[in-house]
C-alpha cells in the first residue's frame, strides 16, 4: 500500500516501521521515497518550501548543463585551444576567448604524456575541477555567472613549435588577443556586445601552469580534496601590460605575501611581472579583479540576456520567457502542480520529496553532484 506524506517534519508515514539508530540504504531510501503518495491539498507551509526548493533546482540544472559544456575543452585534446608559432587563432573556436576574465595556458613542461601519440599534449584534468570549485566559492551571490560560456578561464595548451618561456607566452598572448578580437569585429553585431565580448581584463592578465607540481598529499586520497588540490597546486600569475580599457592599473604587489619561489630564472626572461602563487590564490586575485571591473561599469539587469541554450525548458502551457528566472519558473511549476497534483508534475514531484526526506535526514534527488565533471571529490 502506498504511504502518504504531505508536513515537512517528522517521520512520513509508513517511516515509524524502520529500525531505531539503524540507516537506511540508497536503494532503500530510493524505493521508500519513490512508493511515499502526497496528501493534497498541501500545506501553504510546504507549498513555500516547495518554491523554494525549485528556485535552487533551476540554478542546478543549468549549471549541470554549464559544465557538460565546458568539460570537453579542458579534458579533451582536440577540443583545446593550441598556440604554437605562428599564433593562430581558430574562428570556430573564437568562443573560447570570450566573457572570461582570464586565459589559463600550459607550457609543455605542464602538460602530460599521451600514451597514444608519446607526446606531452595532455591538460591534467583535475584542475578544472579545483578551478570550477574555488571560482564558485569567490562568486558573490551563491551561484557563479554561467551565461554564455562565461567562466574564470579558458584553457590554451602550448604546442611543440610554441613559446617556451612566460615572456613568449606573454606575446603569444598579445597576438592572440589581437586576432580574436579582429575576427569578433567582424562576426558579430556591436550592439549586442553582452553575449559575446573579450575582457579587457582577457588582454591584460593570464595564468600559465609551468609544471606538473602535483605529489601524494594532493591525490592520494580518495575521494580527492578539490580544496586542497587547489592550494598545493602553484601557478604563475603574469601582466601582459595590455591594460587599455580597464577602471585601473592591475597590480601583482597584493599577491606577494602569498608568493612561492618562482623557479628556474630560464624561463622568464626580462621586464616580466610574474609571481608563483596557489591555484587557490590566483582563482581569487582574478576574481576580485573581474568584479572591481564590474563595479566599474555595472549594467542594468535588463541589460543582461539570460543564457536560454542551458535550460532548464520553460513549464507546460507556459511561454518561453518564464524559464529566464528562478522565480518565475518555480511559480509556473506551482501553478501547474495547484491545478495538475504534485505528484502529476515531475518537478514538484521530485522537491517534495527532496524536502521530505531532508527533514529526516535522508537523501533522494539532493541537488548536487558528487561526481564533479565526472569524476568524485570531497569540496
Amino acid at each position: 500500500m502506498d504511504q502518504k506524506t504531505s508536513e515537512p517534519a517528522g517521520a512520513p508515514g509508513g517511516h515509524d516501521n524502520a529500525v531505531p539508530g539503524t540507516r537506511r540504504t540508497p536503494y532503500e531510501i530510493d524505493k521508500y521515497w519513490s512508493s511515499v503518495v502526497t496528501e493534497e491539498p498541501i500545506s501553504n507551509e510546504m507549498r513555500e518550501l516547495v518554491r523554494a526548493d525549485l528556485r535552487e533546482a533551476w540554478h542546478y540544472h543549468r549549471d549541470i548543463n554549464f559544465r557538460q559544456n565546458v568539460k570537453p575543452y579542458w579534458y579533451h585534446e582536440a577540443w583545446t585551444v593550441e598556440v604554437g608559432d605562428p599564433v593562430d587563432v581558430k574562428p570556430c573556436q573564437l568562443p573560447l576567448h570570450c566573457n572570461k576574465p582570464t586565459a589559463f595556458y600550459w607550457l609543455q613542461t605542464a602538460q602530460l604524456n599521451n600514451g597514444c601519440s608519446g607526446k606531452r599534449s595532455l591538460i591534467e584534468w583535475s584542475a578544472v575541477a579545483a578551478i570550477y570549485n574555488e571560482w564558485s566559492l569567490t562568486c558573490q551571490g551563491g551561484w557563479p555567472d554561467i551565461d554564455h560560456g562565461h567562466f574564470f578561464a579558458n584553457p590554451i595548451r602550448i604546442t611543440e613549435t610554441g613559446p617556451k618561456t612566460v615572456k613568449g607566452v606573454l606575446d603569444a598572448h598579445k597576438s592572440l588577443c589581437t586576432q580574436a578580437s579582429s575576427l569578433l569585429q567582424s562576426t558579430v553585431p556591436s550592439k549586442k556586445p553582452e553575449y559575446r565580448s573579450i575582457q579587457p581584463l582577457y588582454h591584460a592578465i593570464v595564468i600559465i601552469q609551468d609544471r606538473d607540481d602535483r605529489t601524494h598529499e594532493m591525490l592520494g586520497e580518495r575521494p580527492w580534496s578539490l580544496h586542497k588540490y587547489s592550494q598545493l597546486r602553484t601557478v604563475l600569475v603574469a601582466r601582459t601590460g595590455m591594460e587599455e580599457g580597464l577602471s585601473a592599473p592591475i597590480s601583482l604587489e597584493g599577491l606577494r605575501s602569498q608568493s612561492l619561489p618562482l623557479g628556474p630564472s630560464d624561463i622568464f626572461g626580462d621586464g616580466v611581472d610574474v609571481v608563483r602563487v596557489s591555484l587557490a590564490a590566483a582563482v581569487r586575485f582574478v576574481v576580485s579583479l573581474e568584479e572591481r571591473e564590474k563595479l566599474a561599469t555595472p549594467k542594468k539587469m535588463d541589460d543582461i540576456p539570460v543564457d536560454m541554450s542551458l535550460g532548464p525548458p520553460a513549464p507546460e502551457g507556459f511561454p518561453d520567457h518564464v524559464a529566464h528566472s528562478p522565480e518565475s519558473w518555480a511559480d509556473a511549476l506551482i501553478v501547474n502542480a495547484d491545478k495538475q497534483g504534485y505528484d502529476n508534475v515531475r518537478e514538484t514531484w521530485m522537491s517534495i520529496r527532496r524536502i521530505q526526506s531532508a527533514a529526516i535526514g535522508e537523501d533522494f534527488g539532493e541537488l548536487k553532484d558528487d561526481y564533479v565533471f565526472g569524476h568524485r571529490w570531497k569540496e
